[in-house]
């Protein structure tokens, strides 16, 4: 003879032929209603957790200063552009004179001819490569850093 055991039933067994079983009309029994894990810790949790003793950091802006993003462009470049009157020069004894001094955070790399000997006067806030000095100053021309 078998001995059978009562099967243990679950809680909500009880319940059959309520409507909604002990968990409301409104609300309803869903899975992870708030979210799983931490999830809304910054929003709908954050009062619950401030009173259990967390502290969740501070809020607002890092400033980090301004971000200098540099133009950059070849000496070949200029020489051309200001031949072909896009950029504005003068003429001083036999040199070309191109002011780019207006131009901030201006970066002068040594890609192109030099075929004339030029003066290029840029502002202290720009930068200019060894090999692009290296290319005016063998032309005879001279690379003036104005404020």
């Amino acid at each position: 003879m078998k001995i059978r055991y009562k099967k243990k039933q679950r809680k909500s067994h009880k319940k059959y032929g309520e409507k909604y079983r002990g968990y409301g009309q409104v609300g309803r029994h869903r899975h992870h209603p708030g979210g799983r894990g931490m999830a809304g810790v910054k929003d709908h949790m954050k009062l619950m957790l401030m009173k259990q003793g967390y502290e969740l950091g501070k809020y607002g802006f890092t400033r980090h200063g301004t971000k200098l993003s540099y133009e950059t462009v070849n000496i070949g470049e200029i020489l051309e552009k200001a031949l072909d009157g896009k950029i504005r020069y003068y003429v001083e004894g036999d040199k070309l004179v191109i002011d780019l001094s207006s131009k901030r955070y201006l970066k002068v790399l040594g890609r192109g001819r030099v075929e004339k000997p030029i003066k290029l006067v840029i502002h202290e806030s720009s930068v200019i490569s060894e090999k692009a000095k290296a290319k005016v100053e063998s032309m005879g021309g001279e690379v003036i850093v104005a404020k």
